[in-house]
């Protein structure tokens, strides 16, 4: 086919915009997680610095602009463990405004662990209801997968199983060889791979993704590479033809890898140009996908289909190959060409190399010796079979429909540990695996079940597990007869007591009425809401449905704070504290807390002790909860405020700091005040009981003092002057500073303060004040006038 090169610009410049017109058109139920590794080889360094602190400035830099409409989730795996690959935690559920949550969390991460990125994008979908909505996941990794799953594997799953997932990958100073995994996570999932060097680079990257998980583009990349899973080649020239467009190409473009956004979703021929060889292959493209394709330009190679036994059927999909060199001195192969084409054609040059293939946890390896001319044919018997598993909750039961998950592992090795040979969370899956006994786990909530199995190559064996178990639909009310509590529930389910009396915890729930899946037996339910507990003994019969009501014999108490009667409730600053009934010795125990303006406890019904705090004042009432009911019960706490603030001068502004509240109540018989309250705010709002109070404001050695009376439900503003000034002092000799007052009438000065500083700023009474420089034997005095709300500056030397 003859076709006109044009010359039309397109290429990464029609995907990459800048962030701020994807926040002016996001799509409104845009909805992604940021997968963020956080594994101990992000203490490594690339240009610009080391890869953990770039990382997380590039994403703070990114979300810090995003559209605040946009549900944005953060999910991190490997920083709080070594060596644990269920290290996983979501850290910010995806939601609207998530930006600054977003940014507390990444500043807080430190590498330690391991890379279970697999499971990590497994859980954002999941937790994205990746089966139900659209849902996207951007993930940021420095390396390979190292906890046992194949991100490949678990891409062909999700884009399975997934209304519309798409998972984009940055691949952060990734080695040579490193990226097919996660390449294939991304590829097979419809989202884009993109390899990021440096702290630019990684930018653009995240920048890029975040614009097609806002507004998805359909998108075609091409790679033109020497052999599969090759390494780029530059110099390629491309056009883009739309089917049953003619002769005029929609898209041109050139170099080793390439991306062009189109017009709409359908089919499209794409064409190559290298070195006068042309390539034509025809792309299916479906809207907001991004589909890569990879343009060969190798004539020799090898044709590689997989049997699970000699003589059986070939497979057709779902088979990972990849083709390594020979090995070196140490026994190391560079991997060379790689695809997940069931029947690829590897397109390398003439030499020897390592042929392996892999479906499931099933793999086999072949040496292979590849000749000038037509592609050879090679044949690989992996040795598999095929298990079919479904799981039962009873002897006659259909089989389970949802939320199972699976675990097979191998036979014990001497040393009694199993390998993990595959997993999966659909209810009734298909695995390949390879031959040779098994242990097959399940898991249906807190129930479990298992069974040993011999697996024989080139079989499909339909395996039913008996998990034994049941569910308990579980409610709660506040009395007999009445609705079902909906919300702030809690529960917990123990198993039966051993020897000692202990109970194992086996399942628990937030929910307000949950469906719990359990092991048949004898349970322990215990369930809370706010302060009012109770607990029930459930039966669980494998393949029925218990529904269980607790009743609590509690009620709610609404409680709010007067600072006067007749009063609008208070709204800060208020101290809860509820106390049981009296013991035989007086004694109570302590039922609640808050410290929430109006709390709504839930109560055990009966009688109570209710004290209130309001900064210094204080209020307690007895009080009765009734079963099944509503109280709301103000308390009068007969208590104002003090507006405090103090000055070096009339009409200076309010001192900013270095300051020290005293509040003394009333005098007693013998002349004594206690104190009621202190605070070392500049400018403090102090709640007392009404009253008449003494308060002294001191600030260095000036000290104001006056008579206030609080009055209950107002707030009483005063300023205390302090008439007095600052003196800055300094000296080039060591030594100590004493500041002396004015003379008495007997000629005596009485000590204001001192300091051990070489350099001091010290707060002094106005008037004539004696300043003392000492070291040892020798001292040095000037006598020097303090003005009020001024600066003096003196510099003395003890000689």
């Amino acid at each position: 086919m003859n076709r006109c090169f044009a010359s039309v610009l397109t290429g990464w410049a029609l995907l990459i915009g800048t962030l701020s017109a994807q926040a002016q058109q996001p799509a409104a139920a845009s909805r992604a997680i940021i997968v963020f590794d956080a594994s101990g080889s992000m203490y490594g360094e690339v240009p610009g610095g080391v890869k953990i602190d770039i990382a997380k400035k590039v994403v703070s830099d990114i979300v810090g602009s995003i559209d605040p409409a946009m549900e944005l989730g953060l999910m991190a795996y490997g920083h709080r463990k070594k060596g644990d690959c269920e290290d996983i935690e979501l850290l910010v559920p995806p939601q609207p405004g998530s930006a600054a949550a977003i940014l507390k969390a990444v500043s807080g991460l430190e590498p330690k662990g391991k890379t279970p990125l697999t499971a990590a994008v497994i859980q954002a979908a999941k937790y994205l209801k990746f089966e139900e909505a659209r849902a996207s996941v951007i993930l940021v990794s420095d390396g390979v997968e190292t906890c046992e799953k194949d991100p490949c594997m678990a891409a062909e799953e999700l884009e399975r199983l997934g209304i519309d997932f798409t998972c984009h990958v940055i691949g952060f100073d990734l080695k040579p060889g490193e990226s097919s995994g996660l390449e294939c996570l991304a590829k097979k999932t419809g989202g884009m791979y993109l390899a990021a060097k440096d702290a630019a680079s990684l930018k653009s990257s995240l920048e890029v993704a975040m614009k097609q998980v806002a507004k998805p583009v359909t998108t075609l990349v091409i790679e033109a590479k020497k052999s599969s899973g090759g390494a780029l080649i530059e110099g390629a020239a491309f056009q883009v033809f739309a089917e049953g467009g003619g002769e005029n190409a929609i898209a041109t473009g050139s170099g080793g890898h390439w991306s062009t956004e189109l017009p709409k979703a359908g089919k499209y021929t794409l064409s190559a140009k290298l070195n006068g060889k042309v390539i034509e292959l025809n792309v299916s493209i479906k809207e907001g996908e991004t589909v890569t394709k990879e343009v060969v330009f190798a004539e020799t190679g090898l044709k590689a289909v997989a049997y699970d036994k000699e003589g059986g059927v070939a497979f057709e999909r779902e088979v990972a190959w990849e083709l390594s060199g020979p090995a070196d001195s140490e026994g190391n192969r560079a991997k060379v060409a790689y695809s997940y084409e069931a029947k690829p054609f590897l397109k390398v040059a003439p030499g020897s190399y390592l042929l392996t293939a892999t479906r499931g946890n099933a793999s086999a390896s072949l040496e292979v010796t590849v000749k000038e001319g037509a592609a050879q044919e090679v044949k690989v018997i992996l040795g598999s079979g095929n298990l079919k598993l479904s799981a039962i909750s009873a002897e006659g039961q259909p089989a389970i429909a949802k939320d199972l998950i699976w675990d097979i592992q191998s036979a014990p090795d001497a040393e009694g540990q199993r390998k993990k040979l595959g997993y999966s969370y659909d209810a009734q899956p298909k695995l390949t695996l390879p031959s040779g006994p098994c242990l097959i786990m399940v898991s249906y909530g807190n129930a479990k079940g298992q069974k040993e199995v011999e697996l024989k190559g080139g079989e499909t064996q339909e395996i039913v597990v008996l998990i034994g178990s049941g569910k308990v639909k579980l409610s709660v009310v506040m009395d007999e007869g009445g609705t079902a509590v909906a919300k702030d529930v809690i529960w917990e389910v123990l198993g039966e007591a051993d020897a000692e009396g202990n109970r194992p915890k086996v399942a628990y729930s937030y929910d307000a009425q949950p469906t719990l899946s359990l092991p048949a037996g004898t349970f322990q339910v215990g369930v809370s809401v706010g302060n009012a507990k109770g607990k029930a003994t459930v039966e669980i019969k494998a393949g029925t449905i218990t529904e269980k009501v607790l009743t609590l014999g509690a009620g709610r108490v609404k409680l709010s704070a007067l600072a006067n009667e007749g009063a609008a409730p208070l709204s800060k600053d208020t101290i809860w504290e509820v106390l049981g009934a009296p013991d035989a010795e007086g004694n109570r125990t302590k039922a609640a807390y808050s410290y929430d303006a109006q709390p709504l406890l839930s109560l055990p019904a009966g009688k109570y002790l209710v004290k209130l705090e309001w900064g210094s004042a204080k209020s307690k009432k007895e009080i009765e909860v009734v079963a099944g009911k509503l109280t709301e019960i103000p308390i009068n706490i007969n208590a104002g405020t003090l507006a405090l603030s103090a000055i070096m001068a009339e009409g200076a502004d309010a001192a900013p700091k270095g300051l020290n509240w005293e509040v003394f109540g009333e005098a007693n018989a013998e002349g004594e005040r206690p104190k009621a309250s202190y605070s070392y705010d500049a400018q403090p709002k102090i709640h007392l009981t009404a009253g008449k109070y003494l308060v002294v404001a001191t600030r260095g050695a000036a000290v104001a003092q006056t008579e206030m009376e609080v009055q209950a439900g107002k707030m009483t503003t005063k300023a205390l002057n302090l008439n007095a000034g600052t003196l800055k002092l300094s000296s080039s000799t060591p030594g100590s500073w004493d500041i002396y007052g004015p003379k008495d009438g007997e000629g005596n000065r009485k000590k204001l303060t001192y300091s051990y500083d070489a350099e001091a700023k010290l707060f002094i009474p106005a008037g004539k004040v004696l300043v003392v420089r000492s070291k040892g034997d020798k001292k040095a005095e000037l006598e020097v006038e303090i003005k009020a709300n001024a600066l003096s500056e003196l510099m003395l030397d003890a000689k």
